[in-house]
């Protein structure tokens, strides 16, 4: 799902805050079905049976809302629906090729437990994520495709006292059997941890690189997968009106592209921002949810794929589109059910596999270590009081609040 403040994305935000806790790992292990129901699917397109298709594992998809879903269930002869967690997983085929499809929600930590469910209850030999996403890059319009050569996490950056922003470490990965971090960018190593023995002396405890446990800063997705949704036919066009919201005729060609795609919970509009941005983390396409599935994906070993129609773009404000992008990101998804071979390479996504309009290949790197920024003053406030008023903090009141962030505030 596109994280720009598009009208959905409006909407959204004053329809309340969505619970953001993650369930820990342990309780995952006693998780157990809920509930089996048999569901009347949509056969869309063949139905055509393949000889080697009966004995094959499923292909997991997930999609991060309803509009997003629809097509692909619509593609979808559904046999039965399971109920996980309160997750429901629909089991069929696509011509005659098996999945499971589910609704995942579009925040990060419900994708990632979307994802983990799918992968140990049904054991998929790849996992796909259909949906939109905002674009990052200025070539890239309403209704192309961005699929996921790589993904970051945007969210986890560091402002740093010293004038600019870094990535905060990565993302923390405990590497065990059966883990993929082929192709990731590493930052660094966490260091030796406590034990009960060591624990009342252990202070900040050794130097000693631990190498179980792995700060990642991007994910690199399944080569295999991504060279297949590439070859995908092609999505038709886009008219001019929906591509830029505005009133003109015309048409353009959408494409695919083998980008970055940046997960942040962080709907930025401004262009100034997404350079500030991107500048740290070279992304294509941005949306809430894709990190939290490729986390998911990579700890269990099992190939994976993002596939984001675009939505919307910064550089045209009016334009909305999520229908299209769901539509043409569905279409990449079908093709690549309906021609992945039965055996998958392991083989992870190098940077020259990124499409040369993307901004990593035009700057030449995916994370940067530092960006350079400034941060403007506050100037104004406005918020809903007790009494459900909206009051304003402008002038004398805003400062007096404000004389706290100096270094001089400090008492001691």
């Amino acid at each position: 799902m596109s994280v720009f403040g598009t009208k959905r994305g409006r909407a959204l935000s004053e329809g309340g805050a969505r619970a953001r806790a993650r369930m820990g790992w342990a309780a995952l292990g006693v998780l157990a079905v809920v509930g089996c129901l048999v569901g009347a699917g949509a056969a869309g397109g063949s139905t055509r049976a393949k000889a080697s298709s009966a004995s094959l594992a499923p292909i997991g998809i997930l999609s991060a809302e309803g509009t997003e879903q629809a097509p692909i269930l619509a593609a979808m002869h559904v046999n039965r629906s399971v109920v996980v967690d309160g997750y429901t997983f629909f089991v069929g085929t696509i011509n005659g090729q098996p999945v499971v499809d589910a609704f995942s929600g579009e925040i990060d930590e419900s994708a990632e437990l979307a994802a983990y469910l799918l992968i140990s209850h049904f054991h998929p030999r790849a996992m796909l994520f259909s949906g939109t996403a905002g674009s990052e890059t200025a070539p890239i319009n309403v209704g192309d495709v961005v699929v996921s050569g790589m993904v970051v996490d945007k969210s986890n950056i560091h402002y740093q006292t010293g004038g600019y922003q870094s990535p905060y470490e990565g993302i923390e990965m405990h590497l065990v059997s059966g883990d993929s971090i082929a192709g990731d960018e590493v930052a660094g190593y966490d260091t030796t941890l406590p034990t009960p023995k060591d624990a009342k002396t252990f202070g900040y405890g050794p130097s000693t690189a631990n190498k179980k446990w792995v700060y990642v800063t991007s994910l690199a997705a399944t080569r295999e997968l991504v060279k297949l949704a590439a070859q995908a036919p092609s999505l038709g066009t886009t008219s001019l009106a929906d591509a830029t919201g505005e009133s003109t005729s015309g048409s353009i060609k959408n494409k695919i592209v083998v980008g970055v795609i940046g997960q942040a919970p962080v709907w930025t509009e401004p262009l100034g921002w997404i350079e500030a941005q991107d500048f740290v983390y070279q992304t294509d396409a941005e949306e809430n949810e894709g990190t939290g599935f490729a986390f998911a994906c990579a700890t269990q070993g099992v190939p994976w794929m993002l596939i984001r129609g675009i939505s919307d773009t910064p550089w045209h404000p009016n334009a909305y589109q999520g229908v299209i992008a769901s539509d043409n990101a569905a279409k990449v998804a079908v093709y690549v059910v309906d021609h992945l071979a039965a055996k998958i390479s392991a083989k992870p996504v190098v940077f020259t596999d990124l499409s040369p309009e993307t901004n990593a290949r035009t700057a030449g790197y995916v994370v940067a270590e530092q960006a350079w920024y400034s941060v403007g003053p506050v100037t104004k406030v406005t918020y809903v009081a007790s009494n459900g008023k909206t009051k304003t903090l402008v002038g004398a009141a805003l400062n007096k609040l404000k004389q706290e962030y100096s270094f001089s505030a400090s008492k001691i």
